[in-house]
């Protein structure tokens, strides 16, 4: 199975014509998903970190779409990049937007990380899962039930982000973690560095 590079996945969004704020927002979710995805390496859980990388990058590649037809971009993004032949790809680019119980209660895997970095990253900056969530019921939540529905994903997340960081030795609102950053131009011609 293809797992794309960076470079590759970068090409791909401008293929798609992704437009500029959801490329760095994607490009912040990699950068966060990947620093945790090492964290957790370093701690006994094992994560594909290429596979990581290429799921955050690729995670809204159908979104602009999605936003102009009404389309569920997750499910679409999902099958755009399984028809590339990125079928690894396909199921955390789909599960990015949703959290169950039956996903929090399995292993954290590339998928959690990928869906938890997203809810991390507010337009092209780290924030705390309650701050997003608030930024999320103010653009989304229309309705009194979509509040209450919204309300049990925050409890979700929240639980999602214990079992996270059980596994580390930094705390969500550190300063490693806050002070993530999108420098410029330098993620898109920095090199790939997997290990660990």
């Amino acid at each position: 199975m293809i797992i794309p590079s960076r470079v590759e996945c970068l090409a791909l969004m401008s293929r798609m014509e992704m437009p500029v704020h959801i490329r760095k927002h994607s490009m912040m979710v990699a950068i966060t998903a990947v620093f945790l995805g090492r964290m957790l390496n370093g701690n006994g859980v094992r994560l594909d970190l290429r596979l990581l990388e290429a799921g955050a990058l690729l995670h809204d590649i159908a979104k602009a779409r999605g936003l102009q037809t009404g389309e569920n971009h997750s499910q679409l993004g999902a099958k755009m990049v399984g028809e590339l032949g990125f079928e690894l790809l396909a199921p955390i680019v789909e599960d990015h937007a949703t959290l169950d119980e039956a996903k929090l209660r399995g292993p954290v895997d590339e998928s959690l990380l990928v869906n938890y970095a997203d809810k991390r990253v507010k337009h092209d900056r780290i924030v705390t899962i309650s701050d997003r969530f608030e930024d999320l019921v103010r653009r989304y939540a229309k309705t009194e039930s979509h509040l209450r529905f919204m309300r049990e994903k925050l409890i979700l997340y929240q639980e999602l982000e214990l079992r996270i960081f059980e596994h580390l030795s930094v705390t969500p609102d550190s300063r490693e973690i806050m002070g993530l950053s999108l420098n410029d131009n330098s993620y898109e011609t920095g090199s790939e560095h997997y290990e660990h």
